[in-house]
């Protein structure tokens, strides 16, 4: 096992000037900025990562992940989701930001999806949910990983980009 959290204290960030603000809202932060705050969790295949745990006291729980967040940028095309690893699920940040902007199509998908960890049939249920929500654009990063990746890219075709380092994406 290794630990995988912030290495710094938080009272060592403040003390350089950090500024914290957890609230656990979905959230406006600038002009057509939003955060998703807390993700519901009411998909029934996109469980977690059952091989990520947190300390707690003397024992190590699963890490239920409620402070991910994802990043949601209004454009004139639709929503444009941005996620660091989704541990909260794909499907379920989805879902969480149509309910939260409804009426607002989320037209691209960039980010980690953390697909490369997830059972296939998991990986089936959000291709076929993903076609049915019409997502018109992915990009995706890390822990997608390299055989998710492959598989979405045969299903979506010229939908899909690997944003790795040195991509640049213009959002209309």
């Amino acid at each position: 096992l290794r630990y995988a959290g912030c290495p710094f204290k938080r009272e060592a960030l403040e003390g350089m000037g950090a500024a914290f603000d957890l609230s656990p809202a979905f959230r406006e932060i600038a002009p057509g900025v939003h955060v998703t705050g807390e993700v519901p969790r009411r998909s029934a295949y996109e469980t977690g990562d059952a091989n990520l745990f947190v300390p707690r006291g003397d024992r190590l729980d699963p890490d239920p992940f409620q402070d991910d967040l994802s990043m949601v940028v209004e454009g004139r095309d639709g929503l444009t989701l941005i996620l660091g690893c989704c541990h909260s699920g794909l499907i379920n940040t989805l879902d969480h930001v149509r309910d939260r902007m409804p009426g607002k199509p989320i037209h691209t998908v960039i980010g980690g999806t953390h697909l490369g960890f997830a059972p296939k049939e998991q990986l089936r249920q959000t291709i076929a949910t993903l076609r049915e929500r019409q997502v018109k654009r992915l990009g995706l990063s890390h822990c997608t990983g390299l055989p998710a990746g492959a598989r979405l890219a045969a299903e979506f075709g010229d939908a899909v980009a690997f944003c790795n380092v040195g991509y640049s994406l213009t959002l209309d």
